[in-house]
């Protein structure tokens, strides 16, 4: 299930790619179950999604998920070499 969403506020805004938590998981090479977890209520910082009845959606390249995932890159800094 592929669909577009369009930012209904600028009719000719961005449009993000609406993925379910099995191509996100995979998009992130992180367990479905992972992704779920992280969008539950008690995760401290949870997944940015969008609830359409029973369904969890994310609107993949959206600045709202981007952010969430610049907050977790590693911030791994080598040592300077001397």
């Amino acid at each position: 299930m592929r669909e577009q969403f369009e930012n209904e506020n600028s009719g000719s805004g961005p449009v993000f790619e609406m993925i379910d938590s099995d191509q996100l998981a995979k998009r992130l090479a992180v367990p479905a179950t992972w992704v779920r977890d992280h969008v539950r209520g008690r995760a401290v910082d949870p997944i940015p999604h969008h609830k359409l009845g029973k369904y969890t959606r994310f609107l993949w390249g959206s600045p709202e998920l981007e952010a969430w995932i610049a907050r977790r890159k590693s911030s791994h800094k080598k040592s300077p070499s001397i």
